[in-house]
């Protein structure tokens, strides 16, 4: 097996990466984020953020709760798609579009210019969600990134999108997946931009297992089998029993198919046309430090050095 250094006093581990992660149901990597005043970060100013870990000496954040259900993808075969049920190639994804600024991605005529930066604008207009090419209202004026201070703190990143064929696998092996070269027949492996969604290795990595299973019992158990893993599900703060959540890796053995966690706790690989939960997750520049103010808690969460 695979063999991790702790230090359980701050809920850190390493993993195969050599990254520093967060693990558990609730440790103290609460961040203040997307704040409208950062000279007075409270939670009436800012979003909570939870704090992955850090990752090329860069802080990798998502957002505490969803932004709303979107589908990933919708295309259909008359606007680009190989089937009718969405595209997996996060580079030319209607969810990669929404999320970032335009720098990010080709304007495809396909999309009608629908759901573009949306979120990262602040924008309100028409989503994609739903099989297709199907769009719903949305409206990020107070969900959305809410300032240039903001928008100036998120890192350039290549991201990496390989994929696997399947689900059985456990949280280290599809961390060298996502890193890998294994997609669907011509999809690229890797995309530089700024927002995208937590990877399948992020969510297994998060757990503290419990009593009666201990961590290391979670994370020699496959991502695909968690859902009779009650202890590994309810002690890992990525979970949530409330929504399905969209991962960024791809299922490599369909065009139409990513990895989603389950409100059970199991992941999967799912049709990408599904509205399911769009949490966005992003690298801040490694120029960005954090005060001395918050200790991480729920009720003190971090605060970021702007200025």
């Amino acid at each position: 097996g695979t063999t991790y250094q702790y230090d359980t006093s701050h809920s850190l581990m390493k993993d195969v990466g050599d990254n520093i992660r967060y693990y558990g149901a609730s440790p103290n990597n609460y961040i203040y984020f997307n704040c409208s005043d950062y000279s007075n970060q409270t939670s009436s100013t800012c979003e909570t953020w939870r704090i992955i870990g850090v990752f090329n000496g860069k802080l990798k954040i998502i957002r505490g709760s969803q932004i709303g259900t979107y589908s990933w993808d919708n295309k259909d075969t008359s606007t680009g798609a190989e089937s009718n049920f969405g595209k997996n190639d996060w580079t030319t994804a209607r969810l990669m579009k929404l999320l970032n600024p335009s720098d990010y991605y080709k304007v495809d005529t396909n999309d009608n210019g629908l759901g573009q930066s949306l979120y990262y604008n602040s924008a309100s207009g028409k989503c994609y969600s739903g099989q297709n090419n199907a769009t719903v209202d949305c409206d990020f004026t107070s969900t959305g990134i809410k300032n240039d201070t903001t928008r100036n703190m998120i890192a350039e990143t290549t991201w990496n999108i390989g994929g696997w064929s399947n689900s059985s696998v456990y949280p280290n092996q599809i961390y060298e997946y996502e890193r890998g070269t294994t997609v669907y027949t011509g999809r690229p492996t890797t995309w530089m931009g700024k927002i995208a969604l937590a990877y399948p290795s992020d969510y297994g990595y998060a757990t503290a297992g419990g009593t009666t299973t201990n961590r290391e019992s979670c994370l020699a158990k496959e991502l695909y089998n968690w859902d009779g893993l009650s202890d590994c599900k309810n002690n890992d703060y990525l979970f949530k029993s409330s929504y399905v959540q969209w991962t960024l890796a791809l299922d490599s053995s369909n065009p139409d198919f990513a990895f989603i966690v389950f409100t059970k706790g199991y992941v999967n690989g799912y049709i990408v046309n599904s509205s399911y939960g769009v949490r966005p997750a992003a690298y801040l520049k490694s120029s960005i430090s954090l005060s001395s103010v918050g200790d991480g808690s729920s009720t003190s969460p971090y605060q970021l050095k702007v200025g």
